[in-house]
């Protein structure tokens, strides 16, 4: 266990998940809630692009699977941030073909009510951590500079409303 000072609560990390730490100055006015969105609209394009639907849940940060199948809501992807001196710390873990066995463990970024899952767990086939670094290093690249805009369309894109 490593205690960190970001945002999210208790998380792991380990072989299977792809961990983005985007280090970046944010600009003056501060809006680190847009910063997370964009972190989230990245995620949620590489996701999609794989065929996996995904979305935002309501006062929740992360990337979600929605309910279905007598399962809630899970989350495929976490975001927990700090911003200190106006520079970002910490960032993303996006589930590929992780061992989900140790979020068992814990109550993943203090949410007992959703889930967690992995896009290999939700596609049905394996997908690593190799078959989605370069698209996402361009799908937050591509939301950073503004490219990827940050929407909200109904349907599928929003999951669900947080109790």
């Amino acid at each position: 266990m490593i205690d960190t000072d970001r945002g999210g609560k208790i998380t792991w990390h380990g072989p299977g998940q792809l961990v983005g730490y985007p280090i970046i100055r944010l600009a003056e006015p501060l809006d680190v809630l847009n910063y997370v969105r964009r972190l989230e609209e990245s995620l949620i394009k590489v996701c999609t692009d794989l065929g996996l639907e995904v979305g935002r849940v309501d006062g929740r940060s992360g990337v979600w699977v929605p309910a279905g199948g007598g399962r809630p809501a899970r989350k495929v992807a976490a975001i927990g941030v700090r911003v200190s001196r106006a520079t970002t710390l910490h960032g993303f873990a996006l589930n590929c073909d992780c061992d989900l066995s140790a979020f068992a463990r814990i109550v993943p970024c203090g949410i007992a009510d959703a889930g967690v899952t992995s896009i290999t767990e939700e596609l049905g086939r394996r997908v690593g951590v190799e078959d989605v670094r370069s698209a996402v290093a361009d799908a937050v690249c591509d939301a950073l500079d503004g490219a990827l805009p940050v929407s909200r369309p109904p349907g599928p894109a929003r999951v669900a409303s947080a109790p």
